[in-house]
């Protein structure tokens, strides 16, 4: 049951896609032309096409099930690559400490 405000409507938090789905949905729509069809009639029945949970479909914000034409399938796979970009990043920005003890000459 989601939370209630003192007016005692629910409320719902807004969710995120993982990043795993993110990256799903942007290569779809950079590449799958009846995927984006489906995807401009109906966001939540292609997002639960994915695998994205029902309770993370129902709680993103209203402009993620907002309905109409997509941007061109370029600006898709752009935005994919920048994704995987920034988990390289991460990955390589994180670096092992090798600490060098001198317990002094002997």
């Amino acid at each position: 049951m989601a939370p209630a405000n003192l007016s005692g409507e629910a409320v719902m938090a807004d969710s995120k896609l993982s990043r795993e789905h993110s990256l799903a949905l942007l290569h779809r729509l950079a590449t799958d032309d009846s995927y984006r069809s489906r995807y401009e009639q109906k966001p939540a029945a292609a997002l639960a096409e994915l695998g994205v949970p029902h309770e993370t479909i129902v709680s993103l914000m209203a402009t993620c099930q907002v309905t109409g034409s997509l941007v061109d399938k370029a600006k898709f796979a752009e935005a994919r690559q920048q994704l995987l970009n920034a988990g390289a990043d991460a990955c390589v920005q994180f670096t092992i400490p090798s600490p060098k003890l001198d317990f002094g000459k002997k």
